[in-house]
């Protein structure tokens, strides 16, 4: 009877170490309404240059399909933000930068993403001309914004 109860004891643990453990939870899904739907044939990339004495706005298409797509992936790995409840941020004095996907030139876009760097940085997501929330983003933002112009435009921000 002993010899049963020690076998039966080493089959269970033999069992425990063979089942996995439960998963840790990860972090909460993105909700899809933060996240840019396929179908952009046309992308726009709106930004501010900076000019002695002034601003000038200036606006690049791309109408490559491999490179929107390849923004479409980037602004889709872009976190929710994750400040705290109460954090002070620095007074934002920063033109905002934005990026638009539409299926043509003339269509409206079904997609902007518009980036404030300064401050806490947040990207706020527009699905049809509605600002969804929460905003994406956070203290590596600047960094991620930063792959995205890179993949836009490979040789930096354009001059006037």
């Amino acid at each position: 009877m002993r010899r049963l109860l020690s076998t039966m004891l080493m089959v269970v643990v033999v069992i425990g170490l063979a089942t996995p453990a439960p998963a840790a939870p990860g972090p909460a899904a993105k909700p899809a309404r933060l996240l840019v739907p396929a179908g952009a044939r046309v992308l726009d990339w709106s930004y501010s240059m900076p000019l002695p004495g002034r601003a000038r706005d200036a606006t690049m298409t791309i109408t490559n399909r491999s490179v929107i797509a390849r923004v479409r992936d980037l602004v889709n790995a872009i976190p929710v933000s994750s400040y705290p409840a109460h954090q002070v941020c620095p007074q934002d004095l920063m033109m905002p930068s934005v990026v638009r996907f539409s299926r043509s030139r003339p269509a409206d876009a079904f997609t902007s993403i518009v980036f404030q760097l300064g401050g806490c940085p947040a990207a706020t997501v527009y699905q049809h001309g509605v600002a969804q929330r929460p905003t994406l983003g956070g203290w590596t933002l600047p960094r991620l914004y930063a792959a995205i112009v890179r993949v836009i435009s490979p040789r930096g921000q354009p001059l006037a």
